[in-house]
Protein backbone atom coordinates (compact mmCIF):
# COMPACT_ATOMS: atom_id res chain seq x y z
CA UNK A 1 0.00 0.00 0.00
CA UNK A 2 2.64 2.78 0.68
CA UNK A 3 4.11 1.93 -2.58
CA UNK A 4 1.02 2.48 -4.34
CA UNK A 5 0.94 5.66 -2.27
CA UNK A 6 4.09 6.43 -2.90
CA UNK A 7 4.01 6.27 -7.09
CA UNK A 8 0.49 7.95 -7.05
CA UNK A 9 2.52 11.05 -5.27
CA UNK A 10 5.15 10.95 -7.40
CA UNK A 11 3.03 10.54 -10.92
CA UNK A 12 1.07 14.04 -9.68
CA UNK A 13 3.68 15.42 -9.40
CA UNK A 14 5.77 14.95 -12.46
CA UNK A 15 2.11 15.62 -14.12
CA UNK A 16 1.98 19.12 -12.14
CA UNK A 17 5.59 19.43 -13.43
CA UNK A 18 4.75 18.74 -16.94
CA UNK A 19 1.64 21.21 -17.10
CA UNK A 20 3.57 24.09 -15.59
CA UNK A 21 6.46 23.56 -17.82
CA UNK A 22 4.11 23.65 -20.95
CA UNK A 23 1.39 26.55 -19.57
CA UNK A 24 3.01 29.30 -20.75
CA UNK A 25 4.32 28.11 -24.00
CA UNK A 26 0.10 27.08 -24.86
CA UNK A 27 -1.02 31.16 -24.23
CA UNK A 28 1.63 32.17 -26.88
CA UNK A 29 0.84 29.33 -29.27
CA UNK A 30 -3.41 29.79 -29.27
CA UNK A 31 -2.81 33.81 -28.77
CA UNK A 32 -4.50 34.16 -31.86
CA UNK A 33 -4.97 31.57 -35.46
CA UNK A 34 -5.07 32.70 -38.62
CA UNK A 35 -4.33 35.22 -41.61
CA UNK A 36 -5.80 38.01 -39.35
CA UNK A 37 -3.47 37.43 -36.64
CA UNK A 38 -0.70 39.45 -36.57
CA UNK A 39 1.95 39.32 -33.16
CA UNK A 40 3.73 42.03 -31.66
CA UNK A 41 7.18 41.28 -30.50
CA UNK A 42 8.08 44.45 -29.09
CA UNK A 43 4.66 44.33 -26.71
CA UNK A 44 4.20 40.73 -27.20
CA UNK A 45 0.49 41.23 -27.80
CA UNK A 46 -1.54 39.89 -30.72
CA UNK A 47 -3.64 42.07 -32.92
CA UNK A 48 -6.19 40.62 -35.50
CA UNK A 49 -7.16 42.55 -38.68
CA UNK A 50 -10.16 41.97 -40.16
CA UNK A 51 -8.90 43.25 -43.99
CA UNK A 52 -6.06 40.39 -43.06
CA UNK A 53 -8.35 37.81 -42.74
CA UNK A 54 -8.55 34.83 -45.68
CA UNK A 55 -8.98 31.80 -43.65
CA UNK A 56 -11.09 33.01 -40.89
CA UNK A 57 -13.93 34.54 -43.26
CA UNK A 58 -16.20 31.98 -42.61
CA UNK A 59 -15.77 31.51 -39.14
CA UNK A 60 -16.21 35.58 -39.25
CA UNK A 61 -19.38 35.42 -41.00
CA UNK A 62 -20.96 32.68 -39.01
CA UNK A 63 -20.16 34.43 -35.36
CA UNK A 64 -21.96 37.32 -37.18
CA UNK A 65 -18.94 39.61 -38.44
CA UNK A 66 -15.42 40.50 -37.40
CA UNK A 67 -16.56 42.22 -34.00
CA UNK A 68 -18.43 39.05 -32.68
CA UNK A 69 -15.76 36.86 -34.01
CA UNK A 70 -13.30 38.54 -32.26
CA UNK A 71 -15.36 37.97 -28.87
CA UNK A 72 -15.44 34.84 -29.37
CA UNK A 73 -11.63 34.15 -29.52
CA UNK A 74 -11.42 36.49 -26.04
CA UNK A 75 -10.18 39.37 -27.93
CA UNK A 76 -11.16 43.26 -27.51
CA UNK A 77 -12.67 45.22 -29.80
CA UNK A 78 -9.55 48.22 -30.48
CA UNK A 79 -11.25 51.71 -30.08
CA UNK A 80 -10.30 53.43 -34.03
CA UNK A 81 -7.83 56.30 -33.13
CA UNK A 82 -6.51 54.81 -29.70
CA UNK A 83 -2.22 53.99 -29.45
CA UNK A 84 -3.39 50.46 -29.94
CA UNK A 85 -4.88 50.99 -33.09
CA UNK A 86 -2.26 53.19 -34.21
CA UNK A 87 0.10 50.47 -33.24
CA UNK A 88 -1.56 47.94 -34.91
CA UNK A 89 -1.87 49.66 -38.43
CA UNK A 90 1.96 50.62 -37.48
CA UNK A 91 2.43 46.57 -37.72
CA UNK A 92 0.57 45.96 -40.36
CA UNK A 93 2.77 48.35 -42.58
CA UNK A 94 5.57 46.25 -41.40
CA UNK A 95 4.00 43.21 -42.32
CA UNK A 96 2.72 44.46 -45.79
CA UNK A 97 6.37 45.19 -46.75
CA UNK A 98 7.76 42.51 -45.68
CA UNK A 99 5.27 40.11 -47.58
CA UNK A 100 5.26 42.54 -50.68
CA UNK A 101 8.91 41.60 -50.79
CA UNK A 102 8.67 38.37 -50.75
CA UNK A 103 5.88 37.63 -52.62
CA UNK A 104 7.16 39.62 -55.53
CA UNK A 105 10.17 37.09 -55.13
CA UNK A 106 7.91 34.15 -55.47
CA UNK A 107 5.58 35.07 -58.05
CA UNK A 108 8.49 35.72 -60.14
CA UNK A 109 9.29 32.37 -59.86
CA UNK A 110 5.98 30.51 -60.13
CA UNK A 111 4.23 28.82 -62.76
CA UNK A 112 1.24 31.45 -62.55
CA UNK A 113 -1.70 28.37 -62.02
CA UNK A 114 -4.39 29.43 -60.24
CA UNK A 115 -6.94 27.50 -58.72
CA UNK A 116 -9.82 29.47 -59.12
CA UNK A 117 -12.21 27.55 -59.51
CA UNK A 118 -12.88 26.36 -56.02
CA UNK A 119 -13.05 22.94 -54.41
CA UNK A 120 -15.68 20.14 -55.64
CA UNK A 121 -17.29 20.63 -52.02
CA UNK A 122 -17.71 24.26 -52.14
CA UNK A 123 -15.83 25.01 -49.10
CA UNK A 124 -13.54 27.59 -50.95
CA UNK A 125 -16.28 29.78 -51.44
CA UNK A 126 -16.55 31.57 -48.11
CA UNK A 127 -12.41 31.67 -48.12
CA UNK A 128 -12.38 33.12 -51.45
CA UNK A 129 -14.33 36.24 -50.54
CA UNK A 130 -12.24 39.77 -50.38
CA UNK A 131 -12.67 40.71 -46.62
CA UNK A 132 -12.66 44.41 -47.71
CA UNK A 133 -15.38 44.29 -49.97
CA UNK A 134 -17.43 41.95 -47.15
CA UNK A 135 -16.16 44.39 -43.78
CA UNK A 136 -15.64 47.55 -45.51
CA UNK A 137 -15.18 49.25 -42.02
CA UNK A 138 -11.53 47.66 -40.70
CA UNK A 139 -12.07 46.06 -37.42
CA UNK A 140 -9.27 45.20 -34.91
CA UNK A 141 -9.24 43.24 -31.96
CA UNK A 142 -6.30 43.17 -29.52
CA UNK A 143 -5.64 40.78 -26.91
CA UNK A 144 -6.21 41.85 -23.52
CA UNK A 145 -2.98 42.04 -21.41
CA UNK A 146 -3.47 42.33 -17.49
CA UNK A 147 -0.46 43.63 -15.50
Amino acid sequence: LYCLIHFIKSAIFTMKTSVYLILPFISVAWGCIGDGCIHDRMENRFYWISSRAKSEIANAIEQGGPSAYCQSLGLVVTSPGSTLWSRSLELLRMVEESESRFTSRSEDNSDNSDNSGGDSDGSSDAESRDPDVLWPARTICHEMKWN
